[in-house]
């Protein structure tokens, strides 16, 4: 079904924070908007593109989350998740890069599922179920040229991202949202 790839290095990852301990000020007044939104940015770029929206999927295996994932699902070091890696293209542009960390213990019963979303916006399937609940925020400043972002979407500017876990049935799963150059709200 899925390959399953081994990674003994993990890059750096962004820092985190929650994002009720910046200043509304340190946050671009273009993008706060959306990186505070609570609903669902699926809808809302399917709302600002007019429709041209679609879902690439750039990589979707079974692999052990980095460090800081790990800690905000509460998973222990050896368990292991669906990681999907997403781009959210509007009007042919890339958008928005997506990470998705899907616990193994999650993906059981009724949520077995989300083991198949192929090229299906993630979003869209959160905010139908009615048990979804939602962490509170965190958001980061990524360097265009982390490693810890695809060679696809590497550029040479300063990229805002957001992340937070989401409950369904009590089942987590993590959600990191890095918007692009090519955004523009």
């Amino acid at each position: 079904m899925y390959a399953v790839r081994h990674y003994r290095y993990q890059p750096d990852e962004p820092q985190w924070r929650d994002y009720r301990c910046l200043l509304s000020e340190q946050l671009p007044r273009e993008i706060r908007p959306w990186l505070l939104d609570r609903g669902s940015l699926t809808a809302r770029l399917v709302r600002a593109s007019g429709g041209d929206f679609r879902v690439q999927v750039l990589e979707q295996s079974w692999q052990c989350p980095r460090g800081s994932e790990r800690h905000l699902l509460d998973m222990g070091e050896r368990k292991r998740a669906i990681i999907r890696e997403v781009l959210l293209i509007c009007r042919g542009e890339p958008w928005v890069f997506a990470r998705s960390v899907l616990p193994a213990a999650s993906l059981e019963g009724r949520l077995r599922h989300l083991r198949k979303l192929k090229d299906s916006a993630l979003g869209a399937l959160l905010f139908s179920d009615p048990s979804m609940q939602r962490a509170p925020y965190e958001v980061a400043t990524i360097a265009g040229d982390d490693s810890a972002l695809p060679p696809a979407v590497r550029t040479d500017t300063t990229l805002w991202g957001r992340r937070s876990c989401f409950f369904l049935g009590g089942l987590p799963l993590m959600v990191s949202e890095i918007f692009l150059p090519a955004f523009r709200p």
